[in-house]
């Protein structure tokens, strides 16, 4: 007993030295534990859920005589304008297609709604409206698939990109 005494007596210094140490290196682990699980929480909380991944199926209007060809993947937001004008415009018919004339400068708005998961096409207050399959279109109307959009006496088709596989029996 009396050289364990001695030992420690002797290493004094060393017992107060280790406990410190020992004392800040438990309270450094500890923070640097808090410290990641707050950065976690944050970060999952701040994680936006991510949108369907995308598919490469985009779509588009096309002319029956594939003069005119226009892709359709800027359709978030704002959407896409049509129209035979200079400025403004994200879809362009040229003075060189047959009929442009009766297509007005900004002509109509297309645009995806997520709301209802449609695309719809708007009347921008042209001059001679907008027709769908021959029929005089309201103000908003929707798209499907091969239906022939009319822009004054221009007429498109509507393809929504998608492959259609057809019935399974």
């Amino acid at each position: 007993m009396q050289v364990v005494e001695r030992w420690i007596g002797a290493q004094g210094w060393l017992l107060p030295f280790a406990g410190g140490i020992l004392i800040w290196a438990v309270g450094a682990a500890a923070l640097l534990a808090v410290a990641i699980l707050l950065f976690l929480i944050t970060r999952h909380r701040q994680r936006v859920p991510s949108a369907p991944p995308p598919t490469s199926a985009i779509p588009f209007l096309k002319s029956s005589d594939d003069r005119l060809y226009f892709r359709l993947d800027g359709l978030d937001g704002n959407g896409l304008v049509i129209g035979r004008g200079k400025q403004g415009i994200d879809l362009r018919i040229p003075e060189s297609v047959p009929h442009a004339d009766t297509v007005s400068n900004q002509h109509a708005r297309i645009y995806y709604d997520a709301t209802y998961g449609l695309v719809i096409i708007e009347d921008l207050d042209s001059t001679n409206g907008i027709f769908i399959n021959n029929r005089q279109a309201p103000r908003k109307n929707l798209l499907r698939n091969e239906w022939v959009v009319g822009l004054g006496q221009v007429t498109l088709v509507y393809h929504d990109g998608e492959t259609d596989t057809g019935p399974l029996d």
